[in-house]
């Protein structure tokens, strides 16, 4: 298979993300892992015009994007209730009233999202890891007890 017909098939397979849940209210929102091109986008819609990052904005941002395929944040009525310009200005007037709320989903966002393996991860990385090699099972490290480390007298 050549590299063009290797990426013409992984173009129609589905991704698979990873999702997770959080209760907020006593209603379960679920958050789903972002894309490159959703973090991308995040980060541009995230400046300003003189190109200054509004982290702020950024995590609002983050929010609906990892939640939108389970909230509908584009409601017209939604967005008139908040008096909201857009999506992105949703989240904080949305849980204007309920901070912890909205650090929850933050958190649940910045978990689903966090590229750093669990303990399991490594430990099955590393059972189908090839053997070491010659070199790294014979190798010796000096401690610095070592009797040529230690001061003569």
């Amino acid at each position: 298979m050549s590299k063009l017909e290797k990426y013409l098939v992984k173009a129609q397979e589905p991704v698979q993300r990873r999702t997770g849940t959080v209760t907020i209210d006593g209603e379960e929102w679920s958050v789903r892992e972002l894309t490159m091109i959703e973090n991308r986008q995040a980060y541009k819609l995230a400046e300003d015009a003189n190109g200054r990052f509004d982290v702020f904005r950024y995590n609002d941002i983050r929010i609906v994007k990892a939640t939108e395929h389970d909230f509908p944040w584009n409601n017209q009525e939604l967005l008139k209730a908040y008096n909201a310009k857009d999506k992105f200005d949703l989240p904080v007037k949305l849980f204007e009233r309920n901070p912890e709320g909205y650090q929850a989903l933050l958190d649940k966002v910045n978990e689903v999202n966090a590229r750093v393996k669990s303990e399991q991860e490594v430990v099955d990385e590393l059972k189908n890891s090839s053997e070491p090699t010659e070199k790294q099972a014979t190798s010796v490290e000096r401690s610095s007890t070592d009797e040529a480390d230690l001061p003569t007298s």
